[in-house]
């Protein structure tokens, strides 16, 4: 599978298979695997036994589909980061 990625509301979000070689160092014989990564930074998930993906972060929502979920995680992180700038007094960050 060859690596995707789009750019949604600012963030980069991109699928790509892990280096073989890099599995192999860390003795795993099996297919490679998608690496999800959310602006540069890994983002750890799991497979379902329905073969849906589930995130670690997020496990509210699950998806067949990595790169939707993903858009979704960020659509829930900006609503969480907004919901707890306005609770904050005085607007704090």
């Amino acid at each position: 599978m060859e690596s995707e990625h789009q750019d949604y509301k600012g963030h980069h979000i991109e699928l790509r298979t892990r280096d073989v070689d890099e599995l192999r160092a860390l003795g795993v014989e099996r297919k490679p695997e998608l690496e999800l990564l959310i602006d540069d930074k890994p983002v750890r998930y799991g497979q379902l036994p329905d073969g849906s993906y589930a995130l670690h972060e997020y496990a509210y929502d699950w998806s067949d589909n990595l790169m939707d979920l993903a858009k979704r995680f960020i659509d829930y992180r900006d609503k969480t980061n907004k919901i707890r700038r306005e609770a904050a007094p005085n607007g704090e960050k």
